[in-house]
């Protein structure tokens, strides 16, 4: 026999909670077919589909408002000259791939606990209890969703995440310096470098001058000034760093005010700008190949590695707390428990990162560090699980 759970829906009178019903006149669908042994697979589609639609559109929510604060900073960059703009979007992807996976844990979160909340406010919760229906089940649905997402953000933590990272260092600090050179007009002075000013009277789309004349200022008083027929940017070509490369021109050098002048004549000659040195990309601890972490004996490494690892394990503790929040009355909101899930959030996150700069600080473990932040956060997920939700370890009888 197929039956379906409803709720009664009096023509007076507030709202009387039914569990099982075997027909739908005067009740309505919670969505949920009870057919024999078929009711845990139909569950878990159910919570799938409810945890999902939620995750997704809180995940949404919040990689636009990291999209947002990068935009903000690339569009100010580029404003100023120091970003090319056709960049802009190709940055705003790589920095949203780099830090997807520290995103991820949180939206499914909050995610978890609005669907939940969902769940109790309209009492379908407290039809599949009438059913039979425990916790265990109602895991069973989460988990098919948390497992998954753990190991997806354990790639995106471990190697993607890293990799975009080392990606966007490159193209931000190549970019940067091609900037400069976007900002050459034909026939107007340019300082590139802050000694270095050029002057050419016309710039192709690839960048190649005509008529260019350089000049620069010597620490002595002196000065060099070079006019060639051609010229072009190249980075690390001739050596290593950035250069003003001329062709068939005349180099002048020396004193304003002195007869002693050298000439010389060139093919071809790089002037070297004069700027600090490029940006070495992939040397900061969060751009770091996992290999390279693996292999390192320093504490900052274990640190960083520690952290990686971490966002993988807190989708899991953050799955088996999320139903003992979200519980609340048929009368409370659907938002109610969304602050405290925030709160939640944010002190397992912090109290993770602390621990982290306390083990580079002191000679503890990072694994310990690990041990300590997420058996604390089991500790509490596991009062959840007794106070709220009733839940208690039995010993199998032998």
């Amino acid at each position: 026999m197929a039956l379906r759970l409803y709720h009664y829906v009096g023509a007076h009178g507030p709202r009387q909670e039914k569990s099982i019903a075997p027909t739908r006149k005067d009740y309505r669908s919670h969505g949920v077919d009870v057919v024999g042994l078929s009711l845990p697979g139909r569950l878990t589609r159910y919570l799938l589909r409810e945890v999902l639609l939620a995750w997704l559109a809180v995940t949404a929510v919040l990689v636009v408002v990291l999209l947002t604060n990068r935009l903000v900073q690339f569009m100010a960059d580029a404003a100023s000259g120091d970003l090319p703009a056709d960049m802009v979007l190709t940055l705003l992807g790589l920095k949203a791939a780099a830090n997807l996976g520290v995103v991820l844990p949180g939206s499914f979160f909050l995610g978890l606990v609005l669907a939940l909340g969902r769940l109790y406010r309209d009492a379908e919760m407290t039809a599949m209890a009438g059913c039979g229906i425990g916790p265990e089940r109602i895991y069973r649905g989460i988990l098919a969703l948390a497992l998954p997402l753990a190991v997806v953000i354990a790639a995106l933590t471990l190697m993607l995440g890293p990799a975009a990272e080392r990606h966007a260092d490159r193209v931000l600090a190549d970019a940067r310096q091609t900037a400069q050179f976007q900002g050459i007009q034909p026939g107007r002075f340019l300082t590139l470098g802050g000694e270095t000013t050029v002057y050419v009277s016309d710039v192709d789309a690839a960048g190649r001058m005509q008529a260019v004349f350089a000049e620069r200022r010597l620490p002595d008083g002196g000065v060099e000034v070079w006019v060639a027929e051609r010229g072009r940017r190249a980075v690390n070509e001739t050596a290593s760093g950035e250069f003003l490369l001329l062709f068939n021109g005349e180099r002048t050098r020396g004193q304003p005010g002195e007869q002693a002048w050298q000439f010389m004549e060139f093919a071809e000659y790089g002037v070297r700008l004069a700027e600090p040195a490029p940006v070495r990309p992939g040397v900061a601890l969060d751009a770091r190949p996992l290999r390279e972490l693996l292999g390192s004996d320093q504490p900052a490494a274990h640190a960083e590695l520690l952290n990686r690892l971490s966002f993988p394990l807190m989708v899991i503790v953050l799955a088996l707390g999320g139903p003992p929040l979200a519980r609340t009355g048929p009368r409370s909101g659907r938002y109610g428990r969304v602050v405290t899930a925030v709160l939640l959030f944010m002190v397992y996150f912090n109290v993770l990162y602390a621990v982290s700069d306390w083990t580079v600080r002191t000679a503890m473990p990072a694994w310990a560090g690990g041990v300590l932040v997420h058996g604390l956060a089991l500790g509490v997920v596991g009062l959840g699980l007794r106070y709220r939700l009733g839940m208690r370890w039995r010993a199998r009888a032998a």
